[in-house]
């Protein structure tokens, strides 16, 4: 009996072996933040080329990476001068991220059985608004006709993220499990942020660069005063932005004999997810209860271990504003019009309940399985321990999705300098607090009479190299300072 019983149990090893391989293969060997870590770096560091070569190896290489990776891609493009390329990349990730907003209850069950990181990755909420931000300078850079119709799309989709997030904040925070389907997993509609986080108070860039466009065309100075005034309701302390409804309302885009320069600064390193342990929300926690009812016969235990659940960070910033000097003369320090911090973190954490309902959903459901497997099986002591083993394996191959938009600025700001039509040398350094902390870079640029010219740059912080493009195509040299 002995034998047979050392027997079942070297093959019970056996199967959780096996069990375990697939699920560690299905979440992967490693957490998207590991395998980003190195691109994100090259970046900082100024080695585009580098950073492209391990990207594109991360997007043809894990499925399950290819979006995200071609998001990152995107920003090399720009930089790099490749601007319809990029908008090409951006416009097939919105419309794949739509796409999935649909949910595949196939996708939903097996992740119920490994982890998030199985499922197809529709984007973070920010990265979804701030996709269309990019569409549009992008675009901007390119000389393209579709700048206005993406200004359009992001407050279009702002406004419906912020309503399915908040809503009426007088709602409860959650409403009841729906759509139960045959694989058992439901379809819950949440609305978290409506008793636990402050709602967000908007996004001004995309009202702005619509102002700035229809000032523009020296004919629809009122849509651009309605844009300017949007805006500034958003930022009531944004100076500049005070100084562009006065113009308007003159009807005056810019002096004869003298063109715009529109200076866009990535600022800062910007949001990008880890993996955290946490011990669930009494709101998690309920959520999580009519997750698990729906799917079986199953129920919350009194308390639930600390769960590995993805975060959003900020890493901290030694540079706040760019500086600009056109010809030589300082004309003043970059503006913020879209605070990406303050975005992604509230509407990360706005959505936070539902992340963490469905790590502890899982964590029962796994649980439970084996509980119902070792009440099917001999009650042997050592098969029971076996099982056991094999359970606590289980759970250990969950990683959390750590899948995001890994090269994002911390802030996107602007300065508007009106300047005499011909080749103006421009002058960008990154600051804090008005004082300059890094090696500046010098672009001449060409301006022309009654028209806009823009530009872009990234600081990341005060020691990496900046980048910086005009939208006539012109990148600036490696070695200017």
């Amino acid at each position: 009996m002995k034998n047979g019983v050392e027997a079942f149990f070297v093959r019970l090893l056996r199967v959780a072996v096996v069990v375990i391989g697939i699920a560690g293969t299905l979440s992967g060997c490693s957490t998207h933040a590991k395998r980003l870590a190195l691109p994100r770096t090259l970046f900082y560091e100024g080695q585009l080329e580098s950073c492209r070569e391990h990207l594109d190896k991360l997007q043809k290489g894990n499925r399950h990476d290819r979006d995200v990776a071609n998001l990152d891609l995107a920003v090399v493009d720009l930089l790099e001068g490749q601007t319809q390329q990029a908008e090409t990349r951006l416009k097939e990730v919105r419309d794949r991220f739509d796409y999935l907003e649909q949910e595949s209850m196939t996708e939903k069950t097996v992740s119920m059985w490994t982890d998030d990181s199985v499922r197809s990755y529709a984007g973070e909420d920010y990265e979804k608004i701030l996709i269309r931000v990019y569409l549009a300078l992008a675009n901007l850079m390119g000389g393209g006709g579709d700048a206005e119709s993406y200004t359009l799309q992001i407050q279009e989709k702002h406004e419906a993220i912020m309503q399915r997030l908040w809503g009426d904040a007088e709602n409860a925070s959650t409403e009841e499990a729906s759509n139960h389907t045959q694989s058992g997993v439901p379809s819950l509609k949440i609305q978290p942020a409506a008793a636990t986080a402050t709602r967000y108070r908007g996004l001004p860039l995309g009202f702005y660069m619509r102002g700035m466009l229809r000032e523009e065309t020296h004919q629809h100075y009122d849509d651009a005063l309605r844009s300017y005034t949007r805006a500034s309701e958003l930022l009531p302390d944004c100076m500049p932005l005070r100084w562009d409804i006065s113009r308007v309302q003159s009807s005056v885009h810019s002096q004869p004999g003298c063109g715009v320069i529109y200076v866009f600064a990535m600022v800062g390193r910007g949001p990008y997810k880890v993996e955290t342990v946490e011990r669930p929300t009494s709101d998690a926690l309920l959520i999580a209860d009519r997750i698990v009812s729906a799917v079986g016969p199953y129920q919350l235990p009194p308390t639930i271990a600390p769960i590995k659940v993805p975060d959003v960070v900020i890493p901290p910033s030694d540079i706040n504003t760019v500086g600009v000097r056109v010809d030589g003369q300082l004309i003043g320090p970059t503006a913020s019009l879209a605070d990406i911090e303050e975005l992604a973190v509230s509407t990360f954490r706005a959505d936070r309940n539902r992340i963490v309902a469905r790590a502890v959903a899982r964590r029962v459901i796994k649980k439970a399985t084996v509980a119902a497997a070792k009440q099917g099986m001999s009650s042997d002591g050592l098969t029971s321990l076996g099982m056991d083993v094999a359970g606590i394996a289980w759970e250990a191959t969950e990683s959390a999705d750590t899948r995001c938009w890994g090269l994002l600025p911390r802030d996107i700001q602007v300065l508007r300098v009106e300047t005499q039509s011909g080749i103006r040398s421009v002058q960008l350094s990154p600051c804090l607090s008005g004082i300059p902390v890094g090696p500046s870079r010098k672009i001449d640029i060409p301006v022309t009479d009654g028209r806009n010219t823009y530009v872009i740059c990234w600081f990341p912080d005060a020691r990496s190299p900046g980048q910086v493009l005009c939208s006539q195509g012109i990148v600036a040299p490696a070695n200017a300072r």
